[in-house]
């Protein structure tokens, strides 16, 4: 049996959460695994057992305190493993986590980033589902892969893929956009990682755990450094994306789809080329296919009052009303004046009506 090596690297504060930490790492049923904590808050780390449950563990020891991204690093440097991932020492993983990633690595076709959701767990006891498909387009404006989420292949590391020193915060995600220069990015919706928002101090999470200001002044340096990039993208895309329009407007399909699939060769699920093909998918009578095209557009842009409305009209087309209403409704939390919002929900209400009158 194919068993690779899973490297798990534990950035410690030396806090009182480690314990629990490690005890969820020590029941993980992967057997191939060593965990590494990387001593981050310095000379002043307590030792640490060798095993972790069956897992061999080292505490990889610093003379000075390691900022997150140096942190990081480090634990990159002493890693062995065939993929790598990471747990902060105040969160957990489910005993399944590590195996259910390398078991989306078999079916990842040559992916070397492979990554889940996680599960966002509130102090008020609100849990909430983190991540989405993978969208380069959409990583450059933002970041929904969680660290702890992943498996990242050593190809990356061999690469030259590293943590940016530079970056307090958000390093996680220039990793991730360095990573996507490499490789695809490969997704499976299972949540077997316990992401506790308001444990930690970084201020890119929600609740407590949320510095306005540094998430800003951090995110615009990424924006910058990967700027670009970015726009090469667009360059390279735009283009495409409107002469599948105009070839769309004159219902010439097969050069629509021939330009859609070109902007999704170059720019992995992006979210304008599915709400386009999910269109001309709609126009050619293709209702079903038109549905799940939608429905993924909507998913790796989830926060589009427009592209939520189109999902819900091709709802209310299979007279689902149900997650017509539903998408309405989403796209007016997002925009409360938004038009096509109202008049969705108007629509749907009107359907309701009907069949009342009728019944």
């Amino acid at each position: 049996m194919n068993s690779p090596r899973v490297s798990v690297i534990v950035r410690s504060m030396a806090r009182e959460s480690l314990a629990t930490a490690l005890a969820s790492l020590a029941a993980q049923t992967w057997p191939n695994l060593e965990i590494l904590v990387v001593a981050a808050c310095g000379p002043s780390h307590p030792p640490l057992a060798d095993h972790a449950g069956a897992h061999p563990l080292r505490l990889v020891t610093s003379e000075t305190r390691l900022p997150r991204p140096q942190a990081a690093n480090t634990g990159l440097q002493a890693a062995t493993g065939d993929w790598i991932t990471f747990l902060d020492d105040d969160d957990e993983f489910l005993p399944e986590h590590i195996a259910n990633l390398v078991d989306a690595s078999t079916r990842a076709d040559g992916a070397g980033i492979v990554h889940t959701l996680a599960q966002a767990v509130f102090n008020d006891g609100r849990r909430e589902a983190f991540g989405q498909p993978f969208a380069l387009a959409e990583l450059y404006t933002r970041n929904f892969i969680h660290l702890s989420a992943t498996l990242i292949s050593r190809s990356l590391i061999k690469a030259g893929c590293r943590f940016d020193p530079s970056l307090d915060i958000h390093e996680d995600w220039d990793f991730f956009l360095q990573c996507a220069q490499y490789t695809k990015f490969y997704f499976e919706p299972v949540q077997s990682y316990l992401w506790y928002v308001d444990a930690g101090s970084s201020g890119t999470a929600g609740g407590r755990n949320h510095d306005p200001e540094r998430f800003v002044r951090f995110r615009d340096r990424v924006y910058e450094k990967w700027q670009t990039k970015h726009e090469e993208l667009l360059a390279r895309t735009e283009p495409l994306l409107q002469e599948a329009a105009a070839a769309a407007q004159k219902k010439d399909w097969s050069e629509a789809h021939t330009r859609i699939g070109e902007v999704l060769a170059l720019s992995f699920n992006d979210p304008w080329a599915l709400n386009l093909r999910a269109m001309v998918e709609r126009m050619q009578g293709h209702a079903v296919e038109a549905l799940e095209t939608q429905a993924l557009a909507t998913q790796v842009r989830p926060y589009d009052p427009a592209f939520l409305c189109n999902l819900g009209q091709l709802y209310l087309e299979q007279d689902d009303r149900e997650e017509a209403r539903a998408c309405a409704e989403r796209a007016l939390a997002l925009q409360p004046d938004y038009a096509p919002g109202r008049r969705l929900l108007g629509q749907v209400n009107r359907a309701s009506l009907h069949d009342t009158a009728v019944g």
